[in-house]
């Protein structure tokens, strides 16, 4: 889901452009960002070495369908283990 956050002017900072993030993006201090800049100029930032289930990567999988194409590995039995000897 995208969300707009706003528009921003950069700003000098030392010898640094800067970019203002607002507080409503919920990014923490310390947070890691990657940047990507596109063949039309577009930049994306991109949080790395976050967490997949936590920052909203696999918000659009439906893991319901999904188990119904392969399986539930939960109540799958695999092997031999049930054989009574």
């Amino acid at each position: 889901m995208e969300k707009k956050l706003g528009s921003f002017v950069v700003k000098k900072v030392g010898n640094s452009a800067v970019l203002t993030i607002p507080s409503k993006a919920d990014v923490k201090l310390g947070q890691r960002f990657e940047l990507t800049q596109e063949n039309n100029g577009t930049l994306i930032y991109k949080a790395i070495g976050s967490n997949p289930w936590f920052n909203g990567e696999y918000d659009d999988i439906d893991f319901k369908k999904e188990i119904e194409k392969v399986g539930n590995p939960d109540t799958m039995q695999v092997g031999k283990e049930n054989i009574s000897w």
